[in-house]
């Protein structure tokens, strides 16, 4: 991956900046206001000062809020190093969690949460599936309800740890 890469903010990720539609996460949200379509991926990692940015970097991604401009897409966190990938040190499989965490996703939406669920198959770490998890809490609190997303956030946290 192109450390050097660029995101800038889709049309998407300017509206969700002035309606906090989607309600995002606090540390999410930062990091979406902090891409400014001029700072490189390694330097937002440095400046947003959270062991999981580049799995933020991510989620922003799939969610359509920023878009590479110039460079290489983030999609392999494990060249950051230094925890980028695995902020806690467990670098197990993690498929038997994908599983877990999309079929999680699927008994909280049903079949409508299909293509979620199988982004959630393709993470490689759990920093990734982390990042992505607060998606889809925002997912599942935005179509279902508050208590029905708090619920699912705390099934995931107990996969997770």
């Amino acid at each position: 991956m192109d450390k050097t890469g660029i995101y800038s903010k889709t049309p998407k990720g300017l509206e969700e900046i002035d309606t906090r539609a989607l309600k995002l996460p606090p540390k999410l949200r930062q990091l979406l206001i902090m891409v400014d379509g001029q700072t490189d991926v390694a330097s937002l990692v440095d400046r947003f000062e959270q062991e999981n940015a580049v799995g933020h970097i991510i989620a922003l991604e799939h969610m359509g809020l920023i878009t590479l401009s110039r460079g290489t897409a983030v999609h392999d966190v494990s060249e950051f190093g230094d925890g980028a990938n695995d902020p806690v040190g467990r670098d197990e499989d993690v498929s038997a969690l994908r599983l877990e965490l999309s079929h999680l996703l699927l008994d909280s939406l049903g079949p409508m949460a299909t293509d979620m669920a199988m982004k959630l198959e393709s993470c490689k770490s759990r920093a990734e599936l982390r990042a992505l998890c607060e998606t889809c809490r925002n997912m599942v609190t935005g179509m279902v309800g508050k208590t029905r997303g708090d619920k699912y956030w705390a099934q995931v946290e107990t996969l997770l740890g």
